[in-house]
């Protein structure tokens, strides 16, 4: 049995020994895909088919092509961009030669790498307290992993999580994650005693949101992800980010905001109705500006609110500024 063989086995044995409690088939199915299957819509062959299927280190190749099927137009400062995409580049090109793979450099710079320095961007764009200052991070559906590039070359040392429950896309996590030159703890490898324990590289299934402590992840991240959910799993997952999420922390999402392919709900109304707070959302266009619209949610700190609510001082300055203000109208 070959080793990618392997892989798809010990998490089709996972899944097998965790579905009765933990993964019942609304948490493991990919409501976009399913709705595309039973229309008999494919995507060209050189992109990925069977997402339930894993046919080796090939598969990361098909995705790249995914990746690159639409443009990834940008807005950022190409000074700052340019490193990104180069340390991005320089990562995945070693990975593809490691398992005898090529891909087009010029391809590559003008997608996946430069998708991947814009989300680094915006996940970190700004200064924040040092409480809030990101040390675990969840990313949600990750694809085949891209996102760990530039967080592990640039922040070595956060605990980073990569959680999915399709086949392909997990054993590509696996597949990606095990290239990266960093320690890592895998539930399908290892799941008796799984434990996120310092900095390092861990892979879950979506079905084990068990694992992950509450208030313990200073961001989340959601990438072209949630709008392709079930609406179960979509409530499920936003409660979850809401529970694992530190008071303060950040969840990342984007995507094409009003498509909701999966679900036609509206994820906003969702998030605010959870005590969300929408910290970030730029004045762009999406496809033209840039490829998915990204946001930056926070989940409140109960002190920061106490601290921005104003006082009875305050409340009655205020009310005798107004009718101050009323006399003068007068």
């Amino acid at each position: 049995m070959s080793y990618c063989e392997q892989i798809l086995e010990r998490f089709n044995s996972a899944l097998e020994h965790d579905k009765v409690r933990f993964a019942p088939p609304w948490m493991v199915s990919w409501a976009y895909q399913n709705k595309r299957d039973r229309r008999g819509l494919k995507y060209s062959a050189e992109n990925p088919q069977d997402f339930y299927s894993f046919d080796g280190p090939q598969d990361l190749v098909r995705w790249f092509n995914f990746q690159a099927d639409s443009a990834k137009p940008d807005y950022f400062p190409e000074d700052v961009m340019a490193p990104l995409v180069e340390l991005s580049r320089t990562c995945d090109e070693r990975i593809l030669r490691q398992h005898g793979l090529a891909f087009d450099t010029g391809k590559y710079s003008e997608h996946v790498a430069r998708y991947n320095a814009q989300d680094f961007l915006l996940q970190n764009f700004y200064p924040v307290p040092s409480r809030y200052a990101i040390q675990q991070v969840l990313d949600f559906g990750a694809g085949y992993g891209r996102q760990a590039n530039l967080w592990l070359q640039k922040r070595p040392d956060v605990a980073y999580v990569g959680m999915d429950a399709i086949p392909l896309s997990y054993c590509l996590q696996h597949l990606y994650y095990s290239s990266l030159s960093r320690p890592l703890t895998d539930y399908v490898i290892s799941p008796s005693g799984f434990a996120i324990e310092g900095a390092g590289l861990y892979h879950l299934p979506t079905w084990r949101t068990d694992l992950l402590a509450t208030s313990s992840f200073d961001l989340v991240i959601c990438i072209q992800v949630l709008q392709e959910l079930s609406p179960r799993l979509l409530e499920q997952m936003l409660a979850v980010f809401q529970r694992v999420l530190k008071p303060g922390g950040a969840l990342y999402i984007r995507d094409h905001e009003h498509w909701g392919a999966g679900h036609h709900r509206n994820v906003a109304r969702m998030l605010s109705r959870l005590g969300f707070v929408l910290e970030f959302k730029p004045h762009v266009q999406d496809r033209r500006d840039v490829h998915g619209i990204p946001r930056l949610w926070r989940k409140p700190d109960p002190e920061v609110q106490a601290s921005q609510k104003p006082g009875r001082r305050h409340r009655l300055l205020g009310l005798y500024q107004d009718f101050l203000a009323s006399l003068r109208v007068r």
